[in-house]
């Protein structure tokens, strides 16, 4: 109601919650009146078209949310701020969770360290509540009854009642291997498996199994979901099982799904907490059905953040942690990375209808959320590359020098199936990878590779080669076809910046700075023989010469730094490095690596010399 700016209340004589008989129970406010009809917002003070409980003193609780009756979300909004160590949280409302059928909706849960006083805000939507409208305030122990503190316009009564509940955590939460908690046989590739995380599983916890009343129904495991809890960062590792603890009671009694709706939980130290009954202990390649997606409960892990993450930077360490997880259930069902999942988005704010989902997707992409926060949204892509890495990454170890010996850097990246790329892509000075699938090229600018930024160029089936064409610093992309080179001046989509014609259709191409002038140009191989070009033109070759024999492997580099690149051939583990365009014999000859690497050729280190990297099946 525009023009007023008195602060109205909803429960205007509620200015504290007594702490029922032994602490062991949850404490609602049921805002109606006193017959239990939905209060009308018009009739209460507002302020911006919003009215607001007291600050309300309350036992120490660790979730709040907002359930109401019937599961469609209201026009009301909700939002909550606590006073935890003495401090008042800023505002933050409280999303719809709209995870399962049922007749009670509700807000996700927001989770808290340790909170003592709390307020609740309602926007108003058409001006009238839906029926059964509570707040959940739940400590860290929760009971099995609920205290109900009632507030009323027209008596503005409070009571509250205790709950009886003897669940207690035990002394310190246990850990356990989630490989030995869950035995299950090897994949049936000849792949390493996935790493096992550390979990803490249910009993570690504290979980009250007699809460526990949903029968598990296990399904082909195909695609996992990223979601965050919402509420304060700020608790301690120690609070952790608490929160765990109240988000299972929501979930389970005042949600009556019967579990909690997420497989597994992280908080921001890296604990893994078991979440959903049965999540360690189901058959390789399967899991419970869960309550965490509306519509996509069936074939996924739902694996959930402890807090807010919407504008706060999440921690790398709580992706990798995710990963890690969500890489070990996919390695035991045997799913391919390369693929997507096969679900399809229903259309939501972030995603068109009609889309084909990755392996693993936000809850924001199949829901009207805006969970996980956008922070860890951004981050999506790269935690499903981290994901495919542990599933079914290579091996690569890069040399900083051309001589024998173990590797300077060894990291492990990408799918077996990639075409692997090497180039200057920031112009740095040292070369790194680029992971090619189809016309989709992911660009590292740094190694081991953890970001990267996505350009799509070409066609599939281009064949595609890497130079620094114009002189710039940085290399870039030109793909062939037969004898036709588009090239490419900046990694960006679009048209060509020159096209040529060179050479025949078979002859094989290779790239190189071959006079030192910062330009990379083509080369022709054609058996010993090799057609040097050095401008980005067609016509005669600038240098012809022999070297090496018609059936070996040919690398290309700056082998002795003075800024000329020439040839070496590989012969199993043999390597003949020549250091000018004239044949006759190596200037350095060296064994590295094994006859069956993959071998790449880089700047690793930015010295001005090009070494060598071996890619191995991981």
């Amino acid at each position: 109601m525009a023009g007023l700016t008195a602060v109205g209340v909803l429960a205007p004589a509620a200015q504290g919650v007594e702490e029922p008989p032994g602490g062991d129970a949850v404490v609602v406010l049921e805002l109606t009146d006193g017959d239990g009809v939905p209060t009308d917002l018009a009739a209460g003070v507002q302020v911006d078209g919003a009215v607001l409980t007291d600050e309300l003193d309350v036992p120490e609780f660790s979730v709040a949310a907002v359930t109401w009756d019937g599961l469609d979300a209201p026009d009301e909004s909700f939002s909550v701020r606590v006073r935890a160590g003495g401090e008042w949280t800023a505002w933050a409302e409280l999303e719809p969770d709209a995870a399962v059928a049922g007749d009670v909706g509700g807000t996700e849960p927001y989770v808290v360290g340790g909170a003592t006083a709390v307020q609740l805000r309602v926007a108003a939507g058409d001006g009238v509540l839906p029926h059964d409208v509570h707040l959940h305030l739940i400590p860290p122990e929760p009971g099995d009854q609920e205290a109900v503190a009632r507030t009323s316009q027209e008596t503005a009564r409070l009571a509250a009642t205790a709950g009886t509940g003897t669940s207690a955590a035990p002394a310190g939460p246990a850990t356990t291997e989630a490989r030995s908690a869950t035995p299950e046989p090897a994949a049936t590739h000849a792949r390493a498996a996935a790493p096992a995380p550390r979990v803490i599983h249910r009993a570690g916890w504290g979980a009250d199994e007699s809460m526990m009343t949903w029968t598990p129904r296990h399904d082909p495991l195909r695609a996992a979901v990223v979601h965050h809890t919402a509420g304060s960062n700020s608790y301690t590792a120690a609070q952790s099982a608490g929160i765990v603890r109240g988000i299972y009671h929501y979930h389970a009694v005042t949600r009556d799904w019967g579990d909690i709706g997420y497989h597994f939980l992280v908080d921001k130290y890296g604990q893994v907490f078991e979440g959903r009954a049965g999540s360690l202990t189901a058959p390789p390649g399967r899991l419970p059905e869960a309550a965490h997606a509306r519509g996509f409960n069936r074939g996924t892990l739902g694996i959930s953040v402890l807090g807010d993450y919407s504008s706060l930077y999440a921690p790398d360490s709580v992706l990798d942690t995710m990963a890690r997880v969500i890489a070990w259930k996919f390695d035991a069902a045997d799913i391919d990375m390369s693929a997507p999942s096969g679900m399809i988005s229903p259309g939501t704010a972030h995603r068109p209808a009609g889309q084909t989902l990755p392996r693993v997707f936000a809850h924001r992409d199949v829901g009207a959320t805006t969970c996980p926060g956008d922070n860890i949204y951004a981050r999506i892509p790269r935690l499903n590359e981290q994901v495919a890495t542990l599933v079914d990454g290579d091996d690569y170890h890069l040399r900083n020098s051309l001589t024998g010996g173990d590797a300077d850097l060894a990291f492990r990246l990408g799918l077996s199936t990639d075409e692997v790329l090497v180039g200057d892509w920031d112009g740095d000075g040292r070369e790194t990878l680029a992971l090619r699938r189809g016309s989709t090229y992911l660009v590292y600018d740094a190694h081991p590779g953890q970001r990267f930024r996505t350009v799509r160029y070409g066609r599939p089936g281009d064949v595609v080669l890497v130079g620094d064409w114009d002189g710039d610093g940085k290399d870039t992309l030109a793909v062939r076809r037969g004898q036709t080179y588009h090239v490419k001046n900046s990694m960006t989509g679009g048209d060509a910046d020159a096209v040529i014609h060179y050479g025949r259709p078979r002859d094989d191409v290779l790239v190189g700075d071959w006079n030192g002038d910062g330009r990379d140009t083509l080369s022709l191989r054609r058996g010993a023989d090799y057609h040097v070009k050095n401008r980005i033109a067609g016509g005669d070759a600038d240098v012809v010469l022999r070297y090496g024999r018609a059936n070996d492997i040919v690398l290309v580099g700056d082998w002795d730094r003075d800024g000329s690149d020439t040839f070496a051939v590989r012969r199993g583990r043999e390597y003949h490095v020549r250091n000018s365009l004239t044949g006759g014999d190596a200037h350095v000859v060296l064994t590295y690596g094994r006859a069956d690497d993959v071998v790449l050729v880089g700047d690793w280190d930015g010295d001005g010399r090009d070494t060598f990297a071996v890619r191995r099946s991981g």
